[in-house]
C-alpha cells in the first residue's frame, strides 16, 4: 500500500459513517472463491506445519477472517499447530471447542487425546480414545493408543488384551507397534526395534508416521 492509499483509509475513518454510506455497497463474495482461498491457505499453513516452520504456519491462517477463521478444518490445523509450540491448554481449548460443534469430528477428538497425553493427563487421554474407539471399534490407530495410555498407566494386562486383538501385517503397522510398546514397557530394547524395523519394511515411511510420530513421546 502506497503513502497515498494510507492516508485516504484513513480520512474515511476519520469522516465516518458519513463518507461510508457514500461508498457502494460491497458485493457479497463468490462462495466458491472462498473455499478456494480457504484451501490455498490450508494447504500453504500446512506446508509450513509439515517443515515444522510453526510460527510461520500459524500466521499463515491468521490471514483468514469471519467464517473462514471459524472453519473447523483451520481451527484443528491451528490447534495442531499450537501443541508442536506447546501451547498445550490453547490447544485444549480449540479442540473443545470444535468438539462441542461436532462431536464425531474425528481429527479433533483424535489431537485432544494428543494433548491430554503431552501434558500429563493420562487418564484423560484414555477417556478420550476409548469413547473414540466405542464409535469406531475397528480403528486400529485409536485402539493402539489406547493400549499406549493403558501401558503409561501401569495397566498391561489390559493392553495385551487390546494387542491380541490386532492383526499382524493388517491394513496398518498397529499390530507391529503394539508389540513394540509391549516390549519396551519390559524393557526389551531389542526386540522393540525389530518389530519396528518389520513395520517399517512392510508399511514404508508414509504408512507408519502417524504411528511413530504417536510413540515418539512415550516414555517409560
Amino acid at each position: 500500500m502506497n503513502r497515498a492509499a494510507a492516508g485516504l483509509l484513513l480520512f474515511a475513518a476519520v469522516l465516518g459513517p458519513a463518507l461510508a454510506q457514500e461508498q457502494p455497497p460491497a458485493r457479497p463474495e463468490d462462495p466458491l472463491l472462498m473455499q478456494r482461498r480457504l484451501a490455498m491457505v490450508l494447504r500453504q499453513s500446512t506446508k509450513h506445519y509439515e517443515a515444522e516452520q510453526y510460527q510461520a504456519a500459524l500466521d499463515r491462517l491468521n490471514v483468514l477472517q469471519g467464517p473462514a477463521a471459524q472453519d473447523l478444518s483451520v481451527l484443528n490445523l491451528r490447534g495442531a499447530i499450537l501443541t508442536k509450540m506447546g501451547r498445550y491448554q490453547e490447544a485444549l481449548d480449540l479442540f473443545n471447542a470444535i468438539l462441542a460443534t461436532d462431536r464425531n469430528y474425528f481429527p479433533a477428538a483424535f489431537n485432544l487425546g494428543e494433548v491430554q497425553f503431552l501434558s500429563g493427563d493420562v487418564e484423560g487421554s484414555l477417556e478420550t480414545f476409548q469413547r473414540m474407539r466405542r464409535r469406531d471399534p475397528r480403528n486400529e490407530l485409536v485402539r493402539f493408543k489406547v493400549l499406549v495410555c493403558l501401558l503409561k498407566l501401569n495397566r498391561d494386562d489390559e493392553a495385551k488384551r487390546i494387542a491380541d486383538g490386532l492383526i499382524p501385517a493388517g491394513g496398518t503397522p498397529a499390530w507391529y507397534y503394539a508389540q513394540a510398546m509391549i516390549a519396551r514397557k519390559a524393557g526389551d530394547e531389542k526386540t522393540a526395534q525389530k518389530h519396528l524395523t518389520a513395520a517399517r519394511s512392510i508399511y514404508l515411511d508414509t504408512g507408519c508416521k502417524l504411528f511413530d510420530e504417536s510413540i515418539a513421546p512415550v516414555k517409560f
